[in-house]
C-alpha cells in the first residue's frame, strides 16, 4: 500500500534521534525515586536509570550494555519481503524454527555502521546453532541505492552476514519501529521477545547471554 514508505519515513523523523553518537541521550523514562519525584525525566543513557519491571523472563538481562532492552512487546516478525544482492524476494519465514536476529541499519547511520562488525561475531559465536543474525538496510536517503549500501556492508563484514535490502520501506512500519540502529529479536515461534533501539557491542557477554536465553525458550 501507497502509504507504507510515508508511514516508515515518518517513523524514522521521529525516531532519527537513535541513530546519533552514544553520548546523545536515548528515548526518556520515567523514573521512581528522588528523580522523579523531582520532575526529572531520565533517558536509560542516565546513570540512575533502572528498567522498569516486568515479567519477561528476559527481564535480568536489562544490565550494562543491555539496559535498554525492551522485552516486553508481543509482536510477531514482519512478513513483507525484502531482497538480496541479486534483487532475489526473501522474508522472515525462512528462518523459521531459528532465533531470529533483525538488525535494521542504513549506510548513511554512523551508529549504525559502527556496530556492524559485532553482529557478525555475534553470528560466528553461534555457528551452527539455530540462530540467524539478519541485517537487513533501510533503503532511504539520498544517493542511497542498493549497490552504494553493498559496497559499505562488504567493507564492514565482507561475506560473513547476508546482505538484503528493503527498498519499499515496509519491513520498518511492520515492525513498528523507526529507529536507528534497532536490533529486534524474535524466537523460534516468530514472536518478538525483545528489542534495542540504541547501538551495542552484539558480542559483548551480556548480548551473547541474551541470545542464547533465548535459544534456550526463555522469553
Amino acid at each position: 500500500m501507497t502509504f507504507r514508505p510515508a508511514f516508515s519515513a515518518a517513523l524514522l523523523a521521529l525516531f532519527a534521534g537513535a541513530c546519533q553518537p552514544a553520548e546523545t541521550p536515548a528515548p526518556a523514562a520515567e523514573m521512581s525515586g528522588p528523580a522523579a519525584d523531582a520532575g526529572v525525566i531520565l533517558s536509560c543513557s542516565h546513570k540512575d536509570f533502572q528498567p522498569p519491571s516486568s515479567t519477561s523472563a528476559l527481564a535480568g538481562h536489562r544490565a550494562g550494555p543491555l539496559k535498554c532492552l525492551d522485552v516486553d512487546l508481543d509482536l510477531a516478525a514482519p512478513t513483507s519481503s525484502f531482497v538480496d544482492e541479486t534483487g532475489a524476494s526473501h522474508s522472515f519465514a525462512e528462518f523459521k524454527g531459528k532465533v531470529l536476529v533483525y538488525n535494521i541499519w542504513a549506510e548513511w547511520c554512523g551508529p549504525c555502521v559502527k556496530e556492524m562488525p559485532s553482529l557478525a561475531r555475534l553470528q560466528k559465536a553461534f555457528a551452527g546453532k539455530d540462530v540467524a543474525v539478519v541485517p537487513v538496510a533501510y533503503g532511504f536517503g539520498k544517493g542511497v541505492t542498493k549497490e552504494s549500501t553493498l559496497a559499505k556492508f562488504r567493507e564492514l563484514v565482507g561475506t560473513d552476514l547476508p546482505f538484503f535490502f528493503d527498498g519499499e520501506l515496509v519491513l520498518q512500519s511492520e515492525a513498528q519501529t523507526g529507529a536507528l540502529p534497532a536490533t529486534l529479536i524474535y524466537d523460534k515461534d516468530g514472536k518478538e521477545v525483545a528489542r534495542l533501539t540504541v547501538p551495542t557491542e552484539w558480542d559483548s557477554p551480556e548480548a551473547v547471554a541474551l541470545i542464547q536465553a533465548v535459544l534456550d525458550g526463555k522469553s
